[in-house]
């Protein structure tokens, strides 16, 4: 595995948004650092299957787009964010709350391979051999939205790491964005008081695209076809929120769109390409 190294405020390959910090810290980093934009893609651990297919959709349309994805490397949103950005050939930028050499979740150890071995990195302010002690997480969360441009929040309860990464990048001048959810559905409360408060809602991957655009400028690279390709069996119209990583009325919304310019017919609940 490659070697770590040390990192200090002011060096050529320091994280710009750190400095914004009141006290940037030296940090570890395993894999390369890059300068393009970057975007935190965070959410609860106890998330749903709708939530971790929205999280990977806009990792990959991140990677697809240019931009780095920023997350914390656990269980549910994190680590969901970080496969669809590595699907999508992207930079992925994981942040821990252990030594840099302490995968934690253990389960996510060929996440944390698959980064360093590609286009991202591995970051951690803690000495190599730190354990995960709960309490670091919350510092580990300044990072997270220091080095983003914007923060996304893909689902969060009424407290935990997500709205902290939220308050602390809104603190910092950061766009924070959340995904609306059922007022009755536990891991969408954080989302809505977020909305509620003054986040702006991402309703699905391409009107997070759009979204981004405003704040961030032109991405990187052409996003292009963010929807994918319809095979030539067929999908169903219920399945399209899934796998465009939207809610159903912006999918309802994009099929019109694809059937006014041609691109895809109905055939009762099917739609088939042209």
């Amino acid at each position: 595995m490659t070697e770590h190294r040390l990192v200090k405020p002011g060096d050529a390959t320091y994280p710009a948004g750190l400095h914004d910090l009141e006290s940037p810290p030296s940090v570890y980093v395993l894999g390369q650092t890059t300068t393009a934009p970057a975007v935190a893609v965070v959410g609860t651990r106890r998330c749903t299957r709708y939530g971790l297919s929205l999280a990977e959709g806009f990792g990959r349309a991140l990677a697809q787009s240019g931009w780095t994805t920023v997350s914390g490397l656990a269980r549910g949103i994190d680590a969901a964010a970080h496969r669809g950005t590595l699907g999508g050939n992207g930079e992925a930028v994981a942040v821990l709350g252990s030594g840099i050499d302490v995968v934690y979740p253990t389960e996510n150890g060929e996440l944390y391979r698959s980064i360093i071995a590609g286009l991202g990195a591995v970051i951690s302010e803690y000495p190599p051999g730190t354990p995960p002690d709960r309490w670091r997480f919350p510092a580990r969360n300044r990072l997270i939205a220091a080095i983003a441009s914007a923060v996304v929040v893909v689902e969060a309860g009424n407290k935990g790491g997500a709205l902290i990464t939220a308050r602390l990048a809104a603190e910092l001048g950061r766009p924070v964005f959340a995904v609306p959810g059922d007022v009755d559905r536990a891991a969408s409360v954080g989302c809505n008081l977020l909305i509620r408060d003054g986040a702006i809602p991402a309703l699905g991957v391409e009107d997070l695209i759009e979204e981004l655009q405003l704040v961030l400028g032109k991405p990187p690279r052409s996003p292009g076809q963010l929807i994918g390709d319809i095979p030539a069996t067929g999908v169903a119209v219920d399945a399209l929120p899934g796998i465009w990583g939207c809610v159903p009325a912006e999918a309802l919304a994009r099929l019109a769109r694809m059937e006014i310019a041609g691109e895809v017919r109905r055939s009762g609940d099917l739609v088939l390409p042209i």
